[in-house]
Formats: C-alpha cells, structure tokens, sequence
C-alpha cells in the first residue's frame, strides 16, 4: 500500500485538497472502504508543518488590529483618551466606538434582542476583557505595545457574577432598561406535582462549571476590500465552523449583498463550538479593512482567548428524583439556571432549550417538570461547546440515577437497566416532547461492561476496601442519547471529470474532524473510484455556493447523507449511458461490470462527464446526456 498523501492546491489559503488513498496494485477499489481503517489523508500535510492556517496567510500590504479590552468586569466609561497611543510608532489609526460607528452584528442565535452587544463598547463595560478600542498598525509589535497607552477612565459598578447571585431582586443589574437580570426562562405551571406519588425522592443542587473552549487555534481574521474592478467586495479568511454563516453574518451587520462577499476558512485548528459566527472583533476588522481601503488582520492571543471567546457549560441545577421503593422512576422537577454572561446570545438559550430537550435521557420517567431561566452576568458571553447544552442533560440526570441507587442500595447499572426505555417502545416522544425514532440502550452498556470487565473491577474495588488499602478505585457508569443533525439540511455536489477523476464539493467545514478522508470514501465506496483520484473540496463560499458549517455533531449525518445521494444520483445516470452504450437494461448494469468494461466501451462513470465527448462516441445528442455531476440538498 503506498503512503497516502495530501496535496495543496497552489492557491494559499484556498480549502480544496487533493485526497490518495491505496487501493490494490492496478489502481482499482476492492470491496468497501465503510466500515474499514484507513489512514487519514489530512494528517500527512499538518504533521509537517505544511498546512495554511489564517495566521500564515500572507497578503501584501496588510495592516494589524489589536483591542484594548476592559480590565474591569463592570464600569460605566467615563472617557477613552487614544492620544498618545495613536502618536505612537507604526501606528496607523486608533478607533473608539464613536469614531468606528459600527453597526452590531447579529448573534449566532439571540435570547434577547433588548442585550444587544456593540462591536467595541460605548457607555458600559459588563465583562472584563470586553473591547473598548482598537489600534491599527503596521506591525503587530507596534499595536501591542501602543495598547499600554490607551487611556480609559471606568466608573467601576458594582458585580454580579454569580447567576443565583444575579437573579437575586437587589443585585446589581447589568441592562436597567430591561428591569432585571433575567434575560429569558420557561416556567412549567403544570409540574407541582409530579413528585407525588414517588415513594423516595433523591434531591441535589447540582454545578456545571464555566468552562473555556480553548482551540489550539483562537479567532483569527484577514479581510481584504474588494472594488469597482474585482468579483467581490470583500474577500474574509476566516477561522471558523460555518463559512457561509458567517458570509450571511457580515452581510447582515454590513447590509451587503451575500453574494459580494467571498469568505474562505482554511485549515482551522479546533473550533468546538466556539467559532460559529461572527464575533465583535470580525465586525470591526472588516469594518477597519473598509474605511482605510487595505487588508487588516486580527490574530487573537492566548489571553484574549481565555477571556473573550464564548465559554461553555454554566449551569447551576436543582434537580429530585422520585422512584417507588422498586426502584421504578415515577417522576422529575428540575429548575435550571443557565448562566448567559454579559450578553443574551446563544448561551442563554441553552438551558431553556436544549439541556429541556434531553432532561429525559435514556430513561421511561412518565412526568417531568422543567423551569430554566437564563441570567445575565458580569462574565464573558456563554456560548456553544461540545455538545451545547445536552452533556448537562445528562450529567444532572446521570447524577442522580447515582444518588437514588446508593439511596435504595440498588447497583448503578441495575437501576438504569430497569428504566430503560424498550426497543418496543419505539418511536418514543418525551413528556417534553422530543422524539426519538429507535433505540436499544441495553445494547451498548452491555458492550461497554464487557469490554471493561466491570464485574472484574467491582471485585477489585471490594477487595481494596476490604482490605483498607488507602488507593481505592472509583467506578462511574453513564449512559445517554444526544440529539444531533441540527441546521437546515446540507449542501453536497459531486462530479465525475473525463479523465476518471472525482470532485466533492460539501457545505461542511472541517477543522480536525476528517471530512476529506470520510467524505472520499463514501464516494469511494459509492463509485467505485480510488480515493487517490477524489479532490474534495469545502469552506470557501465562492466555490460551494451554499452549506451550514460544523457543529453539533451533523457533518456526517447531514453532509455525508448528501455526498451519499449525490454519488447514488450520479451512478445512476452512469448507468443509463453504460446501459445505451452496451445495449442492456439499466436493472443489468452492475458497477463492477462498468468498470471492467473493454476498451471499446470504457467507464460511463468516466465517459458521462463531457457532453460534447459523449455525442462524439455514443451519438446521444446534448438535449438527453446525463450529466455527470449531481448536487443535493440533504
């Protein structure tokens, strides 16, 4: 088998790449790939250092923009005095919010469109790392060292940074005009008594914990203006999960046209949920880029990192659990704090909606109340990460599934095992109305047991207690079932050339997650072509004209079900010309038998690419050629 390889195009910063795989020694497909180990293809290119990142993406003339940010978590701005810092050596402008004028670029989803959030900060700072200015420079040397000039005088306010704290009547109140730090909820008048008639209710007050999504990549930006003379705009490289989010993001803030706006994601190290759309910083870089008529960058450090990008989790629990003495679940009342940060964005719905969506888990429980309420706090802005709500599902669940066993001195696994929902009981719809298609949750653990040799280790963990050795052994079971596939469908085309070779084209945008490697085979695998002759391409909007990004868990379901349909779709019409080609019904036409056709009757999945080549060898005229590209809406 020959090393697989990955090949850029000579475009810097352009996403197509060029995909090999082995197959046997004459080059052709044995059997299927789905199913099998293959070695990644994107990996050789990064482990060499050779991929293209949009920090080393280098654009002639490029000015440098860094933010001066609050060191305050909560303080009225009293004034901003960027004398001295746009005096300073290599600086080419500095901007507050009132020189920029920028309009407030839409949220990746809102809660509340009253806790709007300005690109810089205007009269208020609510959390601290919020930006208040931003320099341009030549260098990125001489921003960073200009920032320690900027001169801003804060009214420091008192802080609410707790969310039981924030909902509290007298704490301090981060939008006055809203009356309250209470930025949206769900109350479930019906719920009183769902704990009625349990035999044992199990209670906790339970924290998941703010976290920082931390990718090895933090946001990074360059935005090139356009002219009267060029195809767009404004050109965007861009280190995000949804290319043409955030194309319609920037031409929502800006009020453009979509299609003058070009934006294209190359390799992007890590997302996890924390580059879905687009943020303050991205607003005032190509606002920067605009009104000096030159390219501007922004290449997010560390720190900033740490205190600006979107957290995740943030949620405080109260949660009960009512068994009979059975240990048969009767009942659930939960009241879920999400905590939203300085601002109402897709955070806040988090709590209200998704963690609500899962708060059954895997189990039969026949009546649930839920109420959530999302506060607002003098802390950076909660957003998505890694998984966005549901894992606090199941960890408020898990936790006292725990809690009832050791309550009725039941087995972790026993307790689950006996309030699983049944296969029978598919399709199921929850008390609070999410709706699962199938399901065998026995299945699975009992996998996850034997390849564990839990009983191996229960023996281990009595021994040493027994024993009284002071290193225990801790065991922890969980099981779960997580909604996923969001967005509305995705893009994928695929095209066979004249030369055998095949082009996928996906509305996905990968960054680590091995679309180019999955994607090539299912095509593989659908076709029969090598991977070593699929060219995949994905995350510029001038080239794929329409797709939903990554996240949430849906690139495969969603992105591979459309590469699937669309090969599917494009075999199909192979098959209409082998069949005319070889005189034969179209229910005889087998793949395998295309591909191992003689000379004189070569591979329609090869010869239905040109039309013009296809009238000259078959005589079917352009009006009933079968194209040899298919593209998908999945």
């Amino acid at each position: 088998m020959p090393l697989i390889a990955l090949t850029l195009p000579a475009a810097p910063g352009s996403a197509a790449m060029r995909v090999a795989v082995a197959a046997d020694r004459f080059g052709r497909m044995v059997g299927s790939l789905l199913g099998t180990e293959v070695r990644r293809i994107e990996d050789p290119e990064l482990l060499r250092g050779r991929g293209i990142f949009v920090a080393n993406h280098h654009v002639n003339g490029v000015l440098h923009v860094g933010f001066a940010r609050s060191p305050v978590a909560h303080a009225l701005i009293r004034s901003i005095d960027l004398t001295a810092a746009a005096a300073a050596p290599g600086i080419v402008a500095a901007y507050a919010a009132a020189d920029l004028e920028l309009p407030i670029p839409p949220p990746f989803l809102v809660l509340n469109p009253l806790c709007e959030r300005p690109p810089l900060a205007t009269d208020r700072v609510r959390f601290a790392g919020e930006p208040v200015a931003a320099l341009v420079g030549e260098t990125a040397a001489a921003v960073a060292d200009a920032l320690e000039l900027v001169d801003v005088d804060y009214e420091p306010l008192p802080v609410a940074a707790d969310p039981e704290r924030a909902l509290e009547p007298d704490a301090p109140q981060q939008f006055p005009e809203l009356g309250s730090n209470v930025a949206g909820g769900e109350r479930d008048p019906l719920g009183a008594g769902v704990l009625d008639g349990a035999d044992v209710v199990v209670r906790a007050r339970l924290e998941n914990q703010r976290v920082a999504v931390v990718p090895m990549e933090g946001n990074a930006i360059i935005a090139i203006p356009g002219g009267a003379e060029r195809e767009f705009d404004i050109t965007v490289y861009l280190s995000t999960q949804m290319p043409h989010g955030a194309r319609d993001g920037i031409a929502a803030t800006f009020g453009w046209a979509p299609e003058r706006i070009r934006v294209i994601a190359p390799h992007v190290g890590g997302g996890f949920g924390g580059k879905g759309g687009v943020t303050s910083e991205h607003a005032a870089v190509i606002g920067i880029a605009r009104r000096l008529g030159r390219p501007a960058r922004w290449i997010e450090t560390r720190s900033e990192n740490m205190q600006a990008m979107p957290h995740g989790r943030a949620q405080v629990q109260f949660a009960e659990l009512g068994l009979k003495r059975d240990g048969t679940i009767s009942g659930l009342r939960c009241r879920v704090i999400g905590d939203c940060g300085a601002y109402a964005g897709f955070g806040g719905l988090l709590a209200i909606a998704t963690t609500r969506m899962m708060a059954q888990g895997v189990y039969r429980i026949p009546a649930i109340s839920y109420d959530s309420v999302a506060a607002l706090t003098n802390t950076t802005p909660v957003g998505a990460f890694r998984g966005a709500g549901r894992p606090e599902a199941t960890a408020m669940l898990e936790r006292l599934i725990d809690i009832a066993a050791a309550e009725l001195d039941r087995g972790p696994v026993e307790l689950r095992r006996q309030n699983f929902l049944a296969p029978e009981d598919f399709p199921h719809t929850t008390v609070v109305g999410t709706k699962y298609d199938s399901g065998d949750y026995d299945l699975p653990l009992t996998e996850a047991l034997r390849l564990a040799d839990y009983d191996g280790l229960r023996a281990e963990q009595a021994r040493r207690i027994e024993a009284g050795e002071h290193l225990l052994l801790g065991i922890g079971v969980s099981t779960y079932v997580e909604i996923t596939g969001g967005g509305d469908g995705e893009y994928a085309e695929v095209e066979v050339h004249d030369d055998g070779r095949a082009t996928i084209k996906v509305g996905t945008s990968s960054h680590g997650q091995g679309h180019a490697t999955s994607f090539a085979m299912i095509v593989a695998d659908a076709l029969g072509i090598p991977m070593e002759s699929i060219d995949f391409v994905q995350s510029d909007t001038a080239a794929v004209p329409r797709g939903e990004g990554t996240g949430g868990s849906r690139s495969l379901q969603l992105g591979g079900s459309a590469v699937r349909e669309a090969s599917e779709q494009v075999l199909r019409r192979a098959k209409e010309l082998a069949a005319s080609r070889l005189e034969a019904a179209v229910e005889d036409i087998e793949p395998e038998a295309i591909r191992r056709s003689s000379a004189a009757s070569t591979s329609a999945i090869r010869s239905c690419s040109s039309s013009t080549a296809l009238e000259d060898r078959t005589g079917v005229s352009p009006g009933t050629n079968v194209p040899s590209r298919s593209a998908v809406r999945w």
